[in-house]
């Protein structure tokens, strides 16, 4: 579990499937570091009443794992070819549009810009806290660094907020091995 202790902003485990099929149904450029069966084999399942099953599962891990194994130049290709359509769209107020572009300036030619297709982006202001369950995707975007809950992190923290408006560090202590 991560707390953030201010604004937070992260990437975080998948999209629910039908999310992942409309990107790939309207973002050319994604589409195209894909091979095709797999992309056919994700489309079939995308409306499954069944979003965690086996055949879901395994098409959800082959799509994820062409897209972060795709050739580097068709990346670069592909990604010259988004920016160039999101930086040209009259209105940029889709939030997915505007994360490419930030993520686009601070990492440019990363595979990650095309992460925001298939996985979740979150928002959280201090106090609130996502739960990512083992081997789950995630990378930090923006915010101060939360804070890391484990199961060998106490059950009972005292985090208050100090006259400053600065978050103290929690003040319970435990056993560390």
């Amino acid at each position: 579990m991560a707390l953030a202790i201010t604004s937070f902003q992260a990437l975080c485990g998948f999209r629910p499937l039908p999310e992942i099929a409309y990107y790939l149904n309207n973002t050319p450029e994604l589409k195209a570091l894909i091979p095709s069966p797999i992309i056919n084999d994700f489309l079939s399942i995308s409306s499954s009443s069944n979003p965690t099953g086996p055949a879901e599962k395994v098409a959800l891990k082959n799509l994820f794992a062409s897209l972060m194994t795709a050739d580097e130049s068709t990346i670069h290709d592909q990604l010259d070819i988004l920016v160039k359509r999101y930086q040209s769209q009259a209105t940029q107020d889709d939030d997915i549009v505007q994360l490419v572009l930030r993520l686009n300036e601070q990492f440019p030619g990363d595979i990650g810009i095309f992460c925001p297709f298939v996985l979740n982006y979150v928002r959280l202001d201090p106090g609130q806290a996502i739960f990512l369950g083992a081997g789950e995707p995630h990378a930090y975007i923006s915010g101060g660094k939360p804070l890391i809950l484990t199961h060998r992190t106490p059950h009972h923290l005292q985090i208050t907020q100090n006259a400053s408006n600065a978050w103290p560090i929690p003040t319970t202590s435990y056993a560390q091995d």
